[in-house]
């Protein structure tokens, strides 16, 4: 063991001689690439927390915040491959240099304007840009470990980093949008992310070069590709997430957005099956496990946990303010980095892949079934600690097993094009899920609520008597007889809000319990499936 710790440690500080300058040490190599990549994955999601106040600030609905969050995780499916090119066409230091004076640009651009188009643009922008940034991150981790666990341990470093920095958005979210306008944000965003920047330049050798294909010419860029790719993404999110706004196919923007859509995908499918160098290369679908491997992307991306139904149960039912969900969900932050780091101990053991994603699926079911029990009864603060854990336990394992099972599901040499897609398919399947939750929590509420409407009668005693109740307390308070009266009302119709609500997420809950067992129940006993499950898990990665 100590001999493997000296390779290990002889190791990292070789790697590092030949990135960092000299007098750099290993842990100051570490620290700069941490202070860099939280702030940056911090921004993906940044003002989720304030889409009321993004509403106000622009004008706009909460869908179309949402539409803007969405085009920045779409900008990075879309331009993925193109990202490629500008990467392996300037040097890595001056390449990072140049993404950071244009991300401070686009973000003070931002700050001092407060058009919606000037911020879906730049959205789109930033997370082309972005890539820059991941791409970079992404190889400086690699760099840390030995060669042969690179790969394993480098994604697993980021996907915990990249998952668990949602609570600390939030609590950031919570402290701008209590204190500043909206347009703060983009300040913040500035100032998160130019330390790390500064300390990493300093520390980098002016010569690294991380460009595995050496320099090459933009004129091999396909921007017929890239621009047929990114509009069928922005159709398709815009399809999934105003749907249930225009009322899905009653509304001709939705049916012509239909049409346009089919017919630019197909006409990119056409394009990609007849060049010689596509922008992804579709043989990806030949090969059986990378289909299963989307499967269980799709699966998981559905089966997740959708936190808009826990942050309306914080909100109605424990009374928590933003600052209190945003501490509340670092226990969900920690699970993540657990599930992470026993995901990679495990597949770089050699433990079987499906085990693992049992693992996975059964924590995700564990939350939900905890959190069925939890809103069922007077739950307190505490209650909910164990089924955040769970969550981003389960999330840790799924999301890290999942895309190392797809990317070495395939040949080496097309390799990139499994990456590519995994990241639109993470990307339309987080939108679908998006969409599908909104319907869901319409659909139920309205249902629960006009049943509970119907059951409020005067010749119901229980109503009549909590009417009764809402009415004399509001009376001693100092109310007039009017004013009591309609305060009585407002007070049961909230009431009967709240119920309506409960009962969405309990079903919510039990739907998605119902889902996840299915999944699990696939994974165990389907032979062929279980059969190729084991053939991979056996030629993952070694110690």
């Amino acid at each position: 063991m100590p001999s493997f710790q000296y390779q290990k440690n002889s190791y990292m500080a070789k790697a590092n001689h030949q990135i960092f300058r000299s007098w750099v040490p290993n842990w100051l190599a570490v620290v700069a690439i941490f202070l860099t990549l939280v702030p940056v994955a911090a921004v993906l999601g940044i003002y989720m927390g304030g889409v009321g106040s993004a509403a106000s600030y622009y004008g706009v609905d909460s869908t179309d915040v949402r539409y803007s969050v969405v085009v920045f995780y779409l900008a990075i499916a879309a331009a993925f491959p193109l990202e490629r090119n500008f990467f392996n066409r300037f040097a890595s230091k001056p390449y990072l240099v140049g993404c950071s004076i244009i991300f401070v640009i686009i973000n003070l651009i931002l700050y001092n304007s407060n058009s919606f188009g000037l911020l879906l643009f730049f959205r789109f922008v930033g997370g082309m840009l972005s890539l820059g940034f991941i791409g970079m991150m992404f190889s400086l981790i690699f760099q840390q470990f030995h060669a042969q666990r690179s790969r394993v341990l480098g994604y697993a470093t980021f996907y915990a980093t990249l998952l668990s920095t949602a609570p600390l958005s939030q609590l950031l979210d919570a402290f701008v949008f209590n204190k500043y306008d909206f347009n703060a944000i983009f300040l913040l965003k500035i100032y998160s992310v130019i330390p790390g920047m500064i300390l990493l330049c300093l520390v980098l050798r002016n010569d690294i070069d991380f460009r595995k294909e050496g320099k090459i010419s933009l004129k091999t860029v396909d921007w017929a590709s890239f621009v047929l790719y990114s509009s069928s993404l922005l159709l398709l999110a815009y399809i999934l997430l105003y749907g249930q706004y225009y009322h899905w196919f009653y509304s001709m923007r939705i049916i012509i957005c239909c049409i346009a859509f089919i017919f630019i995908f197909t006409l990119n499918i056409v394009r990609q099956l007849r060049l010689k160098n596509p922008y992804i290369d579709l043989a990806i679908f030949k090969q059986r496990n990378f289909r299963i491997g989307m499967l269980l992307l799709i699966a998981f991306y559905f089966s997740k946990g959708d936190t808009s139904v826990l942050y309306g149960f914080f909100a109605n039912s424990l009374h928590l303010d933003a600052y209190h969900q945003s501490y509340i969900m670092i226990v969900n932050a920690f699970g993540i980095i657990a599930g992470a780091a026993l995901a990679a101990r495990f597949i770089l053991v050699k433990t079987r892949i499906r085990l693992i994603w049992l693992a996975g699926f059964g924590s995700l079911l564990a939350f939900h079934l905890l959190s069925l029990r939890v809103i069922s009864h007077q739950a307190e603060t505490f209650d909910i600690l164990l089924p955040l854990f769970l969550l981003g336990f389960g999330n840790g394992i799924l999301i890290l097993s999942i895309v190392i099972f797809y990317v070495t599901a395939v040949p080496e040499k097309i390799a990139f094009s499994a990456s590519v897609t995994g990241v639109a398919f993470r990307f339309a399947t987080f939108t679908a899920s998006m969409a599908m939750v909104s319907f869901m929590g319409l659909r139920q509420e309205k249902i629960h609520y006009n049943s509970f409407s119907e059951d409020i009668t005067a010749t119901n005693t229980l109503s009549m008597q909590r009417l009764q109740g809402y009415q004399m307390a509001l009376t001693h308070g100092g109310a007039s007889r009017l004013q009591s009266t309609q305060g009585a009302k407002k007070l049961l119709g909230k009431a009967v809000a709240k119920q309506s609500n409960l009962l969405y997420a309990r079903d919510y809950y039990i739907y998605m319990s119902i889902f996840i067992a299915l999944i699990m129940l696939a994974i165990a006993v389907i032979p062929r499936f279980h059969y190729h499950l084991r053939k991979i898990g056996a030629k993952l990665i070694p110690v």
